[in-house]
């Protein structure tokens, strides 16, 4: 036999052997079970997983999408996924804000009406949005112009066009009012708020930013809850450790979570990880619902994702960065 064949042969029937007498002497955790699975997953080769449900506002979802750019309308109406995150607008823009009859007829499948959440940044300006004034920064170089609000802070070096802001500051929040006047009008069934962390980055210089941050989503919750009614979702992305605040969880419905246990289609560090998955718990332990996306590639990682997320209790969805279309795997089919 070829010596180039054998050698292979040799090291897949050590390396299987040694997997096998450590599967059958230790027990294996799930960050065990998160190590291992790559190894010997095959393209093709996935059972169906088992479903995680949790109830939003009275509606029982076992499954979700995240969908930002490059929206077909049609597409979403014809999507199975009981709940899916997309922008107010088709571009962003105040022109491509979508109607209430747009709204209503991405809802409507058939046999079921999923429930529509309208992403809407709060921590950040951006602008292309309705309330942005191209004199703040008319030059463009990241630094706001004299006259600029006193809220709007520079652009964020890793995101184009989005600005940092002095959240706690009344006159952004009125602003964001503004915004979720626009959503709720349209007919979404709740908001996901992103750059909820953005008290982050003001922490070593702004006395409790993290409160102000709690502060600002209780304010938003209370305001659509008097606007939309106590059945329009609340839901956060990212952020988690403000969920280990008792007063932060009475204000959500639920969380999103990115880069949860893969960074693109690297396994994520263990202590972050680990960290993570603790502070979900506690929303968990609230009946608080769950949502993990990652953005992994290849199939064995998505695959992975989605088991780990299933054995800790959340819901899962493997998405592209530029989160321009709707995925879906026939190992947890949208239903």
């Amino acid at each position: 036999m070829n010596k180039k064949i054998v050698l292979p042969i040799v090291l897949f029937i050590i390396i299987g052997a040694s997997l096998g007498s450590y599967l059958l002497i230790s027990p294996l955790s799930s960050q065990d079970l998160f190590l291992i699975t790559p190894l010997f997953l095959v393209d093709g080769d996935y059972e169906e997983l088992e479903r995680i449900n949790f109830t939003v506002c009275g509606v029982t979802i076992d499954d979700f999408a995240y969908w930002l750019q490059d929206i077909d309308k049609d597409r979403v109406k014809d999507s199975k996924y009981d709940l899916i995150i997309i922008d107010y607008s088709s571009d962003g823009s105040e022109t491509g804000e979508y109607s209430s009859t747009d709204v209503t007829y991405m809802k409507s499948s058939g046999d079921k009406e999923k429930l529509l959440i309208s992403y809407i940044s709060i921590g950040e300006a951006e602008n292309y949005r309705f309330y942005w004034n191209t004199s703040w920064d008319a030059n463009e170089d990241g630094i706001p112009d004299d006259g600029a609000p006193e809220w709007l802070d520079i652009e964020n070096p890793e995101w184009e066009g989005n600005y940092k802001v002095h959240y706690w500051d009344p006159d952004w929040q009125n602003i964001i009012n503004q915004y979720l006047d626009r959503i709720i009008a349209a007919g979404f069934d709740g908001i996901y708020m992103d750059i909820i962390d953005a008290y982050e980055y003001y922490e070593e210089n702004v006395t409790h930013a993290d409160w102000l941050m709690i502060d600002f989503v209780g304010n938003i919750a209370d305001y659509v809850n008097k606007s939309a009614g106590s059945n329009f979702a609340v839901f956060v992305q990212n952020g988690d450790p403000l969920l280990l605040n008792s007063t932060y969880l009475s204000y959500i419905d639920g969380i999103g979570r990115e880069d949860l246990f893969y960074y693109g289609n690297e396994a994520t560090d263990d202590d972050w990880r680990n960290e993570g998955i603790n502070n979900l718990n506690a929303a968990l332990a609230e009946n608080k619902a769950v949502l993990v996306t990652d953005y992994p590639t290849r199939k064995s990682k998505i695959y992975d994702s989605y088991t780990n997320c299933i054995t800790n209790g959340f819901l899962p969805y493997g998405a592209v960065r530029d989160l321009d279309t709707l995925k879906e795997y026939a190992f947890y089919p949208a239903t």
